[in-house]
Order: C-alpha cells, then structure tokens, then sequence
C-alpha cells in the first residue's frame, strides 16, 4: 500500500494468490497512480467489491476482485451491476493500467 492521500481502492478476496493481487498494483504503479489495498470477504461479487472501492476511493475509481479470479474496474458514478471494466486477474497488470488511466483521462489498452 502507498501512503497518499489520494489513491485507488483495491477490495480483494482472501484467498487469491497475492501474486496476482501484485500484478494489479504493478499497473497502477507504472502509471504513477496511488493504492489502497484491503481484503473484503463480506461478499462474494467482484462488482459489489468495485462499487464499495470506487465509494472508498477519493478519486471515485476501484478495483473489485472476487474469490475466482474475476476483476472489475469501477467508477463511482456508475450503476453498481455495470462496471467500466470486466476482466480477470490474471490480466490485473493492464486493469490496474487501465484504472490508473481512466482517473488520468488516457486511452485505455485493450
């Protein structure tokens, strides 16, 4: 975790490996991008850990990544069942790109 004041939330669940959790963060890094990370097992939907990330977040985007591997990049703004961004972890470098791209207003990879 960094310690700034602005930053993007990650909710994750337990039992994923945290090498793929470090993926996500390297994303966000290479973009310069600050994070918060926290483990969530209060539910078991990757867009209900987005939504409460992207509320968590000052910069109103999170990262919600559920016990099976499935990510969401999300915006504060959006209906909680339709995230920006669906996706899994294994490709957690270019979703943690991706947010930290969105917050900046750069294209994103696809």
């Amino acid at each position: 975790m960094n310690n700034h004041e602005v930053y993007i939330a990650i909710l994750y669940h337990s039992v994923l490996d945290s090498n793929l959790i470090k993926e996500v963060c390297a994303g966000l890094e290479e973009e310069g991008v600050s994070f918060l990370l926290e483990e969530c097992d209060k539910t078991n939907s990757f867009t209900e850990l987005g939504t409460i990330a992207a509320d968590m977040s000052p910069l109103n985007v999170g990262i919600g990544i559920d016990q099976f591997g499935n990510l969401c990049v999300h915006h504060e703004k959006l209906n909680s069942e339709e995230p920006y961004i669906r996706d899994i972890v294994q490709n957690g470098r270019k979703s943690g790109k991706n947010a930290a791209r969105l917050v900046k207003g750069l294209p994103l990879f696809f």
